[in-house]
């Protein structure tokens, strides 16, 4: 039976299976069935199903169907278990009010091929508003019957075969728990759609079954398919033209042809494809792992920008990375034209595994229309056989080459001073001097070790809540035990667990313990951004408060109004004034503070009100006026950005900063961490901030990005050792002229005194009482170094 904790089908219901998909929290049928079963109001035995899977039951389907969309009100219709053989059903589902279509049993499609139009579905839901889909029941498009009539590749006026489950114009609608088998064509498309979800869906057909994509998605928007095992004969999950803000997870893939965007470009007036993410992957014994494919000969032009592949595992997969923008399976292609379909703003991140082929990345672009800003990051690739450790990479038609960073050796930010080693020390505040007793902690070290006690209640709570870690509650009581002995250990001995002690250890030590018992990123809520637009779309629906764990998507809704506030103002120096200002209000907002947590948690923070409410200057380190002059005579060539938190920080404060300093011709790299660590903005989530807030000409609100550039900064910590960088940063910055620190554990508690040999500003806000004493200022105030290059 399909029932879900006693409540009656209708608003309930509907929201709570869609926060249970949303979260990751799948209800299976067994136990629905626990609770107290509903009486549904349409059953297709009562309208003459016979259920044997013999006699044809398609008449009582339809008459139940029809039936049902005369009604009034919500339809709950009942499929029970049983087999059910049943020929085309499309013409009837054009009810506009919600469904709940309660699948247990195993429906048999037809294989009387006359019966269905060419194109079209054995099962299509048309234009339905709010439809649910469950049961743990299966669809069997019997395709062994009809896949020698699968000629298409041959003949251009082909017939095509039928999608066994086709939905088409649907909005909200949700499917989990079903199974779809043995497919004559697709197996379940998408066309038109917006807000699916699509859960625990199992797809299976032999692997030389033609045509059979697991699943089709074209032409929809707000579409959110994960855990799912698919297996087929062709694309396990294609992405076609017209489709927007897509997110493929946890997809267990094999065998089959990967996960396909495209082919795109063969007909005329194509859509464009946006907004991409597929991650937490699995591609075992494919063709192909992550394929883009576009067809030479384009008859117009589109592109397919802003998609990202990150966390995903290949097991013997013949091709795991590939660009295809010649691809023409029918070997008919005679035009040499280059492909008109523009790729741009793609990542791929963490890929790791293996490759049965020697050519593990291929990466084949139009040279009409050369791929702009393909990065490839953390690709690990080995022979399958053993062979070799690393497998080639081939690539052509871009207008420069992709950028790649592979695992490499951190290596010394190149514009500090040199020599390195008696110049530069990473953490600002001296928290012992070499008079001090080896064995007995420093006042120093004892406050700040007491500041690391105190945050300890606040990251346990943020431990508690992690849904990606079994029993969090218990692994988070372990990690504040552990790390409450760790820090009282070193009140014994200084020396013990590495010391001494200062702010980059007593980090280290911290994360460290954290990702031991399995938390990742324990204020992932916080800084949520990759499904925002769907999420607020389900809250609007549902009338639900807006949490806070959006901050990303708060800062964004504002990000216009603080970007024209600041054109508006045509004093060049006063304009400079409120960017400062809104870094520093920006900056307030962090979460690795105990106190500002609680703030936090208690009341939230305003961002305008913070811009408006910042101490009065002269702040503690107030070098603005300097900076101000050297801003009105010069432009800088190139700037390297550290930045700091997520939300309002890098939105609200340095993003709008950057911004000027392109419009003034600099060149900007914002440099962000490799690893989550407390709410510190990480590199992948960047790309996604940036890449949400360019306009469909990827500007920044009227300002080209071409000179915007995003880099991994090698850290994983919310202080930095610039020592250790990775080389992918360090290649870039080797011809800046400007360094900025942002933030109090990058600028203020270590690197306040670091030298550079070009220009550098230190800013943050100061938030630890304890840093406010040592600069001899207030908490809350503001440090603003900035440091001229000698000649």
């Amino acid at each position: 039976m399909c029932n879900i904790m006693s409540l009656h089908f209708g608003t309930k219901l509907f929201l709570m299976l869609f926060m249970f998909c949303y979260l990751n929290v799948f209800v299976s049928t067994r136990e629905l069935s626990k609770t107290k079963a509903l009486s549904f109001e349409f059953n297709v035995i009562s309208f003459g199903a016979e259920a044997d899977g013999q006699t044809d039951d398609t008449h009582a389907f339809v008459s139940a169907w029809e039936k049902a969309c005369e009604s009034k009100g919500r339809v709950e219709l009942l499929v029970p278990k049983g087999t059910y053989l049943i020929g085309p059903i499309n013409s009837v589902l054009l009810c506009s009010f919600d469904w709940f279509l309660c699948l247990q049993g195993y429906l048999k499609a037809s294989t009387e091929l006359f019966k269905y139009d060419s194109g079209g579905g054995w099962i299509e839901f048309r234009w339905l508003e709010g439809l649910i889909l469950t049961g743990g029941g299966t669809f069997d498009g019997q395709g062994v019957k009809a896949w020698p009539y699968n000629n298409c590749l041959q003949d251009s006026n082909c017939r095509i075969l039928p999608t066994s489950v086709k939905f088409m114009g649907t909005n909200k609608t949700l499917v989990q728990d079903i199974t779809s088998i043995n497919s004559m064509f697709f197996h379940i498309a998408l066309v038109g759609c917006n807000n699916f979800i699509g859960s625990k869906i199992k797809i299976t057909a032999p692997e030389d079954s033609p045509n059979t994509d697991g699943i089709h998605i074209e032409r929809s928007s707000h579409v959110y398919v994960s855990h799912s095992r698919i297996g087929t004969g062709d694309d396990c999950i294609s992405i076609g033209q017209g489709n927007s803000h897509v997110a493929i997870t946890n997809i267990s893939c094999g065998p089959g042809h990967g996960i396909s965007v495209g082919s795109l470009g063969k007909y005329p007036n194509e859509e464009d494809v946006s907004g991409l993410v597929v991650k937490d992957c699995i591609m075992t014994g494919t063709s192909n792992g992550i394929r883009i494919k576009t067809w030479p000969n384009s008859p117009g032009s589109s592109a397919a920008t802003n998609m990202t592949f990150k966390n995903i595992v290949m097991n013997n997969v013949s091709n795991p990375i590939i660009i295809d923008q010649s691809y023409c399976p029918s070997l008919s292609c005679s035009s040499k034209a280059p492909s008109r379909v523009k790729l741009s703003d793609i990542y791929f991140k963490n890929i790791r595994g293996t490759s049965s082929s020697e050519v593990a990345v291929s990466l084949e672009c139009s040279r009409g229309f050369p791929c702009q800003n393909i990065y490839l990051e953390d690709v690990h690739l080995n022979l399958s056989s053993g062979d070799k450790s690393s497998t080639s990479l081939f690539w052509f038609g871009f207008g420069s080459k992709p950028e790649m960073e592979s695992a490499a050796e951190l290596v010394a930010f190149p514009l500090l001073i040199t020599p390195i080693d008696s110049n530069y020390r990473a953490c600002t505040i001296p928290y012992r001097f070499p008079s001090d007793n080896p064995r007995k902690p420093t006042p120093t070290e004892l406050a700040w070790i007491d500041l690391f006690l105190n945050s300890i209640p606040s990251f346990k709570k943020r431990a508690e809540s992690d849904s990606t870690v079994p029993d969090a509650p218990i692994q988070a009581e372990k990690f504040a035990q552990r790390y409450s002995e760790l820090l009282e250990d070193f009140k014994k001995d200084p020396e013990s667990h590495g010391g001494p002690p200062d702010c980059i250890l007593l980090c280290r030590l911290r994360e460290q313990i954290l990702r031991e018992l399995g938390f990742r990123d324990i204020f992932k809520k916080v800084k949520a951004i990759l499904y925002i637009p769907f999420k607020c779309l389900i809250k609007r629906i549902f009338c639900c408060k807006m949490e806070q764990d959006e901050e990303n998507a708060k800062a964004i809704s504002l990000f216009e109004n603080v970007v024209r506030i600041n054109d508006a103002i045509e004093d060049e120096g006063k304009r400079l004034d409120n960017l400062v200002r809104g870094i520093f209000a920006g900056n307030i907002f962090d979460l690795g503070s105990a106190q500002l947590a609680e703030v936090f948690s208690k009341d939230g923070m305003s961002f305008l009100a913070s811009c408006q409410n910042l101490v009065p200057r002269p702040w503690v380190i107030d070098d603005l006026d300097a900076f101000k002059t050297k801003w009105s005579k010069t432009s800088w060539k190139k700037a390297i950005i550290f930045v700091d938190n997520s939300g309002a920080d890098i939105i609200l404060g340095i993003l709008p900063f950057a911004r000027e300093l392109l419009r003034r011709g600099t060149q900007v790299v914002l440099a962000a961490n490799d690893l989550p660590s407390i709410n510190d903005v990480t590199y992948p989530e960047l790309i996604e901030i940036v890449a949400k807030l360019k306009d469909d000409n990827g500007q920044l609100l009227g300002v080209d990005t071409s000179n915007l550039l995003i880099a991994n900064s090698g850290n994983d910590l919310p202080v930095i050792d610039l020592t250790c960088v990775s080389q992918e940063l360090a290649f870039m910055a080797s011809d800046a002229d400007l360094v900025i620190m942002e933030g109090m554990g990058r600028g203020i508690e270590t690197n306040l005194y670091a030298q550079f040999k070009c220009d550098s500003l230190k800013i943050g806000m100061v938030k630890h009482p304890e840093v406010a004493q040592f600069l001899g200022g207030r908490l809350y105030d503001c440090v603003f170094k900035y440091n001229e290059a000698q000649s």
